[in-house]
């Protein structure tokens, strides 16, 4: 069932959520004081996706980004393996893409990896295209090595 998500703002002292937030969608360990030193860094943004469950709110997904100048880079969209494919990633992409347009940014860039096609789909059904490639850019639990795609969105520019 898909349910809108409520997407708001990392807020202040919320990094250890993010990181365990990040542990829980992945598998790649983050470290928290890695997050802190990223959103940290000029231009960087998180939002938190938020849903009620039975009685209580819970973080269910996030998105990382930056931003510099004119563009945008979408560092990660997570969602707990427990709240997939009910349009949490979508909502937070799309918090992503309007955030990064107030912003001012003309191209939002993401990678994604060649072996995630959900991800992918998701992308492309935003606008989002394949524009080069990172090979043995990931890594998997057991060790192999997949490429990264890069993706562009080219923000369009309304007729008025």
């Amino acid at each position: 069932m898909k349910t809108t998500p409520d997407i708001r703002l990392l807020q202040d002292g919320e990094a250890t959520l993010l990181q365990a937030l990040y542990s829980d969608c992945f598998d790649e360990p983050f470290g928290e004081e890695g997050f802190r030193s990223l959103l940290a860094s000029p231009g960087m943004w998180a939002a938190i996706a938020w849903r009620d469950a039975a009685a209580e709110r819970e973080a269910v997904g996030f998105v990382l980004a930056r931003y510099a100048v004119d563009e945008a880079e979408i560092i990660s969209i997570g969602v707990l393996p427990s709240a997939r494919r009910g349009g949490i990633g979508a909502a937070l992409l799309e918090n992503a893409l309007c955030r990064s347009v107030i912003l001012g940014t003309k191209r939002i860039f993401l990678e994604v990896s060649e072996e995630n096609p959900g991800a992918i789909s998701l992308y492309r059904a935003a606008g989002f295209e394949e524009v080069g490639r990172r090979e043995d850019y990931y890594q998997t639990k057991t060790k192999r090595t997949v490429a990264a795609l890069i993706m562009r969105h080219t923000v369009k520019k309304s007729v008025s």
